[in-house]
């Protein structure tokens, strides 16, 4: 007697899928994962000690890229990036402190420091701008308000006006950017004599030189022709209005050589000459 055959069902055709357990495998897997954790744990918190040892190569430079901005005054940009690369840190804090202490190196007016943009930030310098050459112990510039700065050099030639007459025996204080205070007393000459220079600009009168004098105040030769004025002490305003109708006279006439008084008593005086 043959044996019946078992008809298979539709079950009996499809496999048991194995069964994986998820906590067997946790177990593997945590161990490395947490090792790595802490490597990196670690390795953050010694990375800044490291850094402020001396350890320059582990700081970290993704910092924001330094843009100087050339067209306001910076000729040699290598002193800014050298000491901004020394900077441990980027922050509120540090930055002032880097603006000052290259203000004070490079011996600059000013300097400003702007975030353009996370990832930028924007240096800008103003220098000093020189408006007169002043005779102190040296030949020495002055700006239009009256900060001394540095000096001109042997055999340098200057387009700009001298200021004689001031007391160079008298003692000059050097500043931490590299500016001079000078005694009150020459300071007081210098800034009379910008103003003449100021206030001559407005009716076209530049100096070649200017000299100071204790009794008749402020004299000077002007640039463009041989006429020598003594404008006196301030105010200039009303002294200068007489002058340019002086001067335009004196050129209608011929006349390329004078020496010119407007100080007197509000008159003014001509004595003429040819050359």
């Amino acid at each position: 007697m043959s044996k019946r055959r078992r008809r298979k069902g539709l079950l009996d055709s499809q496999k048991l899928k194995r069964r994986y357990r998820l906590l067997p495998v946790l177990k593997k897997l945590l161990p490395p994962v947490l090792v790595l954790a802490g490597g990196v744990g670690f390795s953050l918190w010694l990375k800044p000690r490291l850094a402020s040892s001396g350890f320059d190569f582990l700081r970290n430079d993704e910092r924001p890229e330094l843009q100087v901005l050339a067209s306001i005054g910076v000729e040699d940009e290598a002193p800014i990036r050298e000491a901004y690369g020394q900077l441990s840190a980027i922050h509120g804090d540090s930055l002032p402190q880097f603006a000052e202490r290259l203000h004070q190196k490079m011996g600059l007016r000013s300097i400003t420091l702007i975030r353009t943009a996370p990832e930028r930030l924007a240096i800008g310098t103003e220098p000093f701008a020189a408006a007169m050459i002043v005779e102190l112990d040296r030949r020495r510039f002055a700006t239009t308000d009256g900060i001394i700065f540095g000096e001109l050099s042997e055999g340098q030639v200057s387009p700009l006006p001298v200021l004689k007459g001031l007391n160079r025996r008298q003692n000059m204080t050097r500043t931490a950017n590299g500016t001079f205070r000078v005694s009150a007393g020459n300071q007081k000459i210098i800034n009379e004599a910008l103003l003449a220079i100021q206030e001559g600009s407005k009716y076209n009168i530049k100096y070649r030189s200017l000299v100071y004098d204790d009794f008749r105040g402020i004299s000077g030769d002007l640039e463009a022709s041989n006429y020598r004025v003594t404008l006196g002490f301030k105010p200039y305003s009303n002294k200068y209005m007489k002058l340019e109708k002086i001067i335009i006279s004196l050129k209608e006439r011929g006349l390329s050589s004078a020496m010119i008084e407007v100080d007197y008593k509000g008159k003014a005086f001509v004595k003429e000459s040819v050359l």
